[in-house]
């Protein structure tokens, strides 16, 4: 099976993690502006930095629950 690329992955995470994109932008380093550029399909070509930043943040976060599963935990 062929491995996901890169671009693929951030947009997938990005998707995954609707709500949190202003904490993933202050600690990835990728302005919020440019962020939701890329999640939005404006940006269809970032720079190779601007999506390794963002591979490397969801790299070191364990996995993350999407939004709709964290509104309806209950603990």
């Amino acid at each position: 099976m062929p491995q996901e690329k890169m671009l693929d992955t951030v947009m997938r995470k990005l998707d995954e993690t609707r709500g949190t994109w202003p904490e993933i932008s202050d600690r990835s380093g990728v302005p919020y502006q440019t962020l939701t550029k890329i999640a939005c399909g404006i940006v269809r070509d970032p720079r190779v930095s601007t999506v390794q930043a963002l591979l490397d943040y969801f790299a070191t976060r364990p996995e993350q629950s999407t939004a709709a599963d964290r509104a309806g935990a209950t603990h």
